[in-house]
């Protein structure tokens, strides 16, 4: 317990007495002269400021009604502010901080505890409160990982009541949590290139790139490595084979494929703003070399399989797996092949339409919009349907299905996510048995082959330039 000008001075100056209260000897004594890694002990400082100025306070009130006569509201101190931040982000906890102490009440339980036996995020939340809360007006916070200790929905709580708290401070958070970053909302986000060690620092300030989300963009804004957005959620199987085949790439599943190209075209389109190389990576489907030709352009390739599940029924990992169920590899790649195109020509007429649909669907995206009117508008749209020849896309597909021939043609244009499962009943390893194994050799001493097989239909991504492993 100290007076409140001695436990200010020696909380901001690093001495209770007032002949040290300046910057000099702050920097020597307080921060070491190395302010920017000198190990502070100031918990206990920070105590004796909270109960400082809720002393002074009382004396400051009391003086008043005994003067007046008269009963006034009680303003709040630190500890006040401080005991309701608390309870409204730990409220499975009380804590009560008086004659000065720190006690701490499990809810539930209904057990005290000393301060000395917090846990470390408890501490943690109790200092960084105390130290906010007693800042003088005007000041800079500086926030050096403010997730230390903290769980995730704690810390965004505690710092947005803390920024209400202290609306006239400024708050500067150095983060590497990039989803916290991302919650503070009307702020000027920096990230930081390099430093050199010494005295210069390389930084810009993030970019605003509609429709791209900002925690996504301080990821990738972060990394070194060259992007590839691809299909596919994290830690789902798009996801594991496109990390295994670009092992020194930051692979980032966007969900679908409208996303990868979005994704994809946003960032190039801003190339001014960041250091990174991007690409996307989207399953060949339906489209034709048209529209795989104008995609590359916008830096979006497609594998050379209709999905990516058909990837995994290349013959190097037929004969794989064939070998490591002591089958052999090539009557399983022959049972494949037939067992792929009898499934296909079962399924010509459908696999037809739904090419003949995307075909139609892309020279429909290509009509002239620049007519005014309804009468101009009715012509356009009449004069784009009449050039095409459904009849014509129609029998050119359906003589595409029928001349396919290999395993490799049939994996290329054929769009049937059961295809895997199919011939995986060739092995008799159970639902998914096929898929599970596969991907676990891609960790195990067989992973360069299981990799040769699956290079062959996925393009080879340098930032320069760009050309087809296939």
């Amino acid at each position: 317990m100290k007076s409140l000008e001695q436990s200010n001075n020696d909380l901001l100056w690093g001495n209770e007495n007032p002949q040290y209260a300046n910057q000099a000897h702050k920097w020597n004594h307080r921060w070491g002269s190395r302010p920017e890694t000198y190990m502070q002990n100031d918990y206990g400082k920070v105590l004796s400021t909270l109960f400082a100025r809720s002393a002074d306070r009382d004396k400051k009130h009391t003086k008043e009604a005994r003067e007046t006569g008269k009963f006034s509201a009680v303003p709040d101190a630190p500890i006040d502010a401080l005991i309701k931040l608390w309870n409204e982000i730990l409220p499975h906890r009380t804590i009560l901080l008086d004659d000065g102490k720190v006690s701490v009440k499990h809810v539930s339980l209904g057990k005290d505890y000393h301060g000395k036996e917090m846990s470390d995020g408890e501490r943690v939340a109790l200092y960084l409160m105390g130290q906010c809360l007693c800042a003088p007006a005007g000041s800079i916070l500086v926030i050096d990982e403010p997730e230390l200790h903290l769980h995730s929905s704690i810390m965004q709580s505690l710092w947005d009541k803390l920024e209400e708290a202290q609306k006239d401070c400024l708050f500067v958070y150095i983060t590497h949590d990039l989803n916290f970053a991302s919650t503070r909302v009307s702020t000027t986000s920096i990230w930081v290139k390099e430093f050199d060690g010494a005295s210069k620092w390389s930084w810009e300030a993030v970019p605003e790139i509609d429709e791209f989300p900002e925690s996504l963009l301080l990821e990738l804004l972060g990394n070194r490595r060259t992007v590839v957005f691809v299909e596919g959620e994290k830690g789902g199987k798009d996801h594991a084979i496109y990390q295994s085949v670009y092992r020194t790439y930051h692979v980032v599943p966007r969900s679908g494929c409208q996303r990868v190209i979005e994704s994809a075209r946003a960032l190039r389109l801003n190339e001014s703003f960041h250091h990174i190389s991007v690409f996307g990576l989207i399953d060949r489907d339906f489209r034709t070399d048209a529209e795989i030709q104008s995609l590359a352009n916008s830096g979006v390739h497609c594998i050379d399989v209709a999905e990516i599940e058909n990837i995994l029924l290349n013959e190097n990992t037929l004969r794989l797996v064939a070998k490591n169920q002591l089958l052999n590899p090539d009557d399983v790649v022959a049972r494949a092949t037939t067992m792929a195109i009898d499934l296909l020509k079962n399924d010509i007429e459908r696999q037809a339409s739904l090419r003949t649909y995307r075909a139609i669907e892309n020279r429909l995206s290509q009509i002239d919009t620049k007519p005014v009117g309804l009468d101009a508008i009715k012509k356009s749209i009449a004069d784009s349907a009449a050039s095409i020849d459904v009849d014509a896309i129609f029998a050119e597909n359906v003589k595409l299905y029928t001349e396919l021939s290999t395993l490799n043609e049939v994996l290329k244009y054929y769009n049937n996510k059961g295809l895997v499962q199919n011939i995986c009943s060739i092995f008799e390893l159970g639902k998914n048995g096929y898929e599970k194994l596969v991907l676990r050799m891609l960790n195990s001493d067989e992973r360069d082959v299981v990799l040769d097989g699956l290079r062959q239909y996925v393009p080879t991504l340098n930032p320069g330039t760009l050309k087809c492993a296939g």
